[in-house]
C-alpha cells in the first residue's frame, strides 16, 4: 500500500467502527448481583431416598416410593387391568399428597418361602406351563420361559397398559426394568434347575416394549446393555454400598463386562448418568448403620459420588432410625445425592430505547447429576412492599445441567411499563406435581416458599 492512502483508509475504518457502535443497542443495567451459596438442601423433588410403597410413612428424606408391580394382581384376567388394587396397596394418593414420586418395577418372579407364582394363572395356562417351578437357595417360585411367544405378547400388552396409565403422570418418576429374572433383577439361579437367562436379542426385545411407551430418561436397567447405551437409559444397583459388589458394578459401567448369565460381552456406559438417572438400594449384606459408621461412611460417600446417584431405596435407612454421627452421615449422603441447584449471579437490564426488561441468571449445579426433568423456571417481580406485580414461566433445559455452571438469559415480556420505585426479582423452579415453585435452591438469599430473591433494582 502507498503511504498516501494509509490515513484515509484508517479514517474510514474508524468511522465504520463508530457507525457499528452507534447501531448497537444501548443497555441500561439495573442490577448486577452476586449470590453466595447457602446450605445444600437435603430434601428435594426427584432426588433422595425411596421408601417401600406399601409401607406409607412420613419421612423428610423420602422423595420416592418404590412400587413393585405384581403381574398376577394387576392383570387378573386377560386384558383387564386392576390399577385400583395396585394404587391402593401402594398408597398412591397418600404419597402424592406428600409430594412423593413413584418408581415402578414389574416383577414376574419373586422367590419366597412357599411355592407360588407371580404371573396370572390364566397366563400360565395359556403358556402351557412354559417355565420352571423351583426351590433353590433364593427360595421358591416360578420362573417363566422368557422365550415363550405367548408370554412375550402378554408382556408387551401389559407394558402398553402401564404406559397409557402412567407415562404422562407427573407422580411417576422412573421405571426400573424389571420383567426378567428373580425380583426383576435380570438374573436367574440356574443351580435351581431354571433354564439359562435369555440371550441379548431376546432380553432387549423386552426393553423395546418399554421404549414404545415411556421416555428413555425414565427407564433404568440393572445391567449395562447395548440398547441401554444406545437409547440413553439409566442404571440401578441393588447392591449399593457393599464395596466388592459395588466396585464390580462400577467396573461394568466403566469397562464393559462378560455377562455371568449368558457369556455375552456387554458394553461400557461410563457417561450414562448424564442422560438418565443412577439409582439402586443398599445391599442387605450389611445392616443400615454399618454404611454410616464413622469407619465406613467415607467409603459409602465415595461410592455415591462415583455412581452419580440420584435415589436409593427401598432398602435404605428410615429417618430417625440412626443416631449421632450415623444420623448426621445419612443427612450428608442425602444432601449430596442428585442435583443441587442455585443462582450465583443475576443481572437485570433494559435495552434502550423502550426495550423490555431482561435478565441473565447464572446457575450452578454443585450436585452429582442433573435434575432429570425440564421443568420451567419461575420469575416474579415484586414491589418493595412485597406485592407480586408480574410473574412468568420459562422453559429451561434442566436435564442437560450436570455439575457446573449454566447460564439462562430471559426476556420478561409484559413486565413493562413499571412506575418509578424499587423492585425485587425472585426466582424458583416449578414442580408440576406440587403445582407451584417447589425446588429448594442452594442460595444464601431471602426465601418465600419455593421462591428466592435474586436481585433488587430501582426504576427512576
Amino acid at each position: 500500500m502507498r503511504p498516501g492512502k494509509a490515513a484515509p483508509l484508517a479514517l474510514l475504518a474508524a468511522l465504520g467502527a463508530l457507525g457499528a457502535a452507534v447501531l448497537l443497542p444501548l443497555r441500561l443495567t439495573l442490577a448486577d448481583a452476586d449470590i453466595p451459596a447457602g446450605d445444600a438442601p437435603a430434601t428435594n423433588p426427584m432426588k433422595g431416598l425411596a421408601a417401600w410403597g406399601e409401607n406409607y410413612r412420613k419421612d423428610p428424606y423420602v422423595a420416592f416410593a418404590y412400587v413393585p408391580v405384581y403381574w398376577d394382581e394387576l392383570e387378573p384376567r386377560p386384558g383387564e387391568y386392576d390399577f385400583d388394587a395396585l394404587e391402593q396397596r401402594c398408597h398412591f394418593d397418600r404419597w402424592r399428597a406428600d409430594g412423593v414420586r413413584l418408581i415402578l418395577r414389574l416383577v414376574a418372579d419373586t422367590p419366597t418361602d412357599a411355592p407360588h407364582m407371580d404371573i396370572p394363572q390364566w397366563l400360565y395356562e395359556a403358556m402351557d406351563g412354559a417355565g420352571t417351578h423351583y426351590d433353590g437357595d433364593y427360595g421358591q417360585g416360578f420362573s417363566p420361559d422368557y422365550e415363550d411367544p405367548v408370554f412375550r405378547q402378554a408382556h408387551r400388552a401389559l407394558i402398553q397398559a402401564l404406559g397409557q396409565r402412567y407415562a404422562d403422570d407427573p407422580q411417576v418418576a422412573f421405571i426400573e426394568l424389571g420383567s426378567l429374572g428373580h425380583w426383576g433383577e435380570w438374573h436367574v439361579d440356574t443351580g435351581a434347575g431354571i433354564d439359562p437367562f435369555p440371550l441379548r436379542q431376546t432380553a432387549e426385545s423386552y426393553v423395546q416394549d418399554y421404549l414404545a411407551v415411556f421416555r428413555p430418561d425414565q427407564l433404568l436397567m440393572r445391567r449395562p446393555y447395548p440398547i441401554a447405551r444406545d437409547e440413553g437409559l439409566g442404571l440401578y444397583n441393588d447392591s449399593f454400598g457393599l464395596p466388592e459388589s459395588h466396585e464390580q458394578w462400577l467396573a461394568w459401567i466403566e469397562e464393559g463386562y462378560c455377562s455371568d448369565q449368558t457369556g455375552e460381552w456387554l458394553p461400557a456406559m461410563p457417561e450414562f448418568w448424564q442422560q438418565a438417572p443412577s439409582g439402586g438400594e443398599f445391599s442387605p449384606g450389611e445392616p443400615d448403620a454399618w454404611y454410616f459408621s464413622p469407619e465406613q461412611f467415607p467409603v459409602t460417600l465415595d461410592l455415591l459420588r462415583q455412581s452419580h446417584t440420584t435415589f436409593l431405596g427401598p432398602n435404605a435407612p428410615a429417618w430417625g432410625t440412626l443416631e449421632g454421627d450415623e444420623a448426621q452421615n445419612l443427612r450428608t449422603l442425602v444432601c449430596e445425592m442428585g442435583y443441587t441447584l442455585g443462582v450465583r449471579r443475576c443481572r437485570v437490564w433494559r435495552a434502550l430505547p423502550g426495550g423490555a426488561l431482561q435478565t441473565e441468571l447464572r446457575w450452578e449445579n454443585t450436585g452429582l447429576a442433573p435434575l432429570y426433568a425440564d421443568w420451567p423456571v419461575v420469575l416474579e417481580l415484586r414491589s418493595d412492599a412485597g406485592e407480586v406485580i408480574w410473574c412468568g414461566q420459562f422453559p429451561a433445559p434442566l436435564s442437560d445441567w450436570g455439575p457446573g455452571v449454566h447460564t439462562l438469559t430471559l426476556t420478561l415480556e409484559g413486565a413493562d411499563p413499571l412506575p418509578k420505585g424499587a423492585y425485587t426479582l425472585w426466582v424458583g423452579i416449578w414442580d408440576p406435581l406440587a403445582g407451584r415453585a417447589g425446588v429448594a435452591l442452594c442460595m444464601d438469599a431471602p426465601r418465600d416458599g419455593g421462591m428466592y430473591r435474586a436481585a433488587r433494582f430501582v426504576i427512576s
